[in-house]
């Protein structure tokens, strides 16, 4: 059984196998040119002013999956919360995909609860979850482009 909790960073970092569920997600959509070395102080700056959604998909106890959300006042419209879904993941295996599915529903809710009016999630281009965010009602709404500048090899950017 497929457990869904909302933790504390702290929480989560505190659990065997987060810090390895973190290496998988990054093998799987990470810059492949760095580290990975994720900035836990801002992550935890975030989350004591109430901007961090953490959610955990656990298995027997043993974290399987998890979403990271932050939500803010939207910039234009100070009355209103938006949240962004940037990174989540689900290790390899045979449910996979729904392990997937139910814990995004767990996190949408989290999110209505919390009375955000709009969602951005992002997928990555090579490994897109679009299909699986549109069937969850989300529509195409932003393109988004990547220029690395590290390491600087001289080449000038028109």
């Amino acid at each position: 059984m497929v457990d869904f909790t909302v933790e504390r960073i702290a929480e989560a970092r505190g659990s065997d196998g987060f810090s390895a569920m973190l290496a998988q997600q990054w093998l799987h959509t990470g810059d492949r040119e760095i580290e990975s070395n994720p900035n836990w102080d801002l992550y935890q700056q975030i989350e004591i002013r109430g901007g961090l959604l953490l959610v955990m998909a656990r298995q027997d106890d043993r974290p399987v999956g998890f979403a990271f959300a932050t939500i803010h006042p939207h910039v234009n419209a100070v009355h209103e919360l938006v949240a962004s879904i940037p990174t989540y993941f689900v290790e390899e295996g045979p449910i996979r995909a729904l392990i997937l599915s139910r814990m995004l529903d767990f996190l949408l809710d989290k999110l209505a609860a919390r009375g955000v009016f709009r969602i951005d999630a992002e997928t990555n281009a090579e490994h897109s979850a679009g299909r699986l965010w549109e069937l969850k009602g989300f529509k195409l709404a932003k393109m988004g482009y990547s220029l690395k500048l590290k390491p600087a090899t001289g080449a000038k950017h028109a």
